[in-house]
């Protein structure tokens, strides 16, 4: 009997150790999930990286009627370069004059935007998100894949800011130019240290 249980629980020990046993599926709605208490990691279609540079920089603003709106760019990159071989981003707007510090910035898995978190009708909070892969030609973003998305603000301290950020996009998903599901999840997980610019 003691051989039987000791097979069994070897058994078990060896299919949890199997390839791709690790990986965990991403929740359907990352907006609503508890953010991957990690530094922040990113994976781009199987390849993950660690950012060395995160950045916060003011993206400009924009204007629906007699409001106004600033936006500001989250970037992750595995290097500190514009145009660095890995790197993700999200752009999130506020109300003219208003800082993102405390906030928390939701995409739902959904391409409609009436569904979207709105500080005013038609206009969401997260302007848009991509993830770049260069070396590998992959390119993904709000324009052809459906993603979720929780981005919580800390409170600034000299010119940086923390937070934490989960960005879901999952495999299976096609486009208008590439029939073929995209075959990894890709995501950005974790808590950040990033440097306003």
């Amino acid at each position: 009997m003691a051989a039987s249980l000791f097979r069994f629980a070897l058994t078990a020990v060896l299919a949890a150790l199997a390839p791709g046993a690790m990986a965990q599926a991403l929740p359907a709605d990352c907006s609503a999930a508890a953010v991957p208490a990690q530094p922040a990691a990113v994976s781009i279609g199987g390849t993950t990286f660690a950012p060395k540079s995160v950045k916060l920089v003011s993206a400009g603003g924009m204007s629906v009627g007699d409001e106004h709106f600033d936006t500001y760019r989250l970037s992750f990159r595995n290097e500190d370069d514009l145009f660095a071989p890995l790197e993700a981003d999200v752009t999130v707007l506020v109300r003219k004059g208003q800082r993102v510090d405390g906030k928390v910035f939701r995409k739902l898995p959904t391409k409609e935007t009436s569904r979207q978190p709105a500080p005013t009708s038609g206009v969401p909070e997260v302007q848009g998100w991509s993830m770049k892969n260069r070396q590998a030609k992959a390119d993904f973003s709000h324009v052809s894949y459906v993603a979720s998305l929780r981005l919580e603000f800390g409170q600034r301290q000299g010119n940086l800011i923390g937070g934490k950020i989960y960005l879901c996009v999952p495999k299976g998903q096609t486009t208008m130019f590439d029939k073929t599901p995209s075959k990894e999840d890709s995501s950005a997980a974790g808590a950040f240290q990033a440097r306003i610019e």
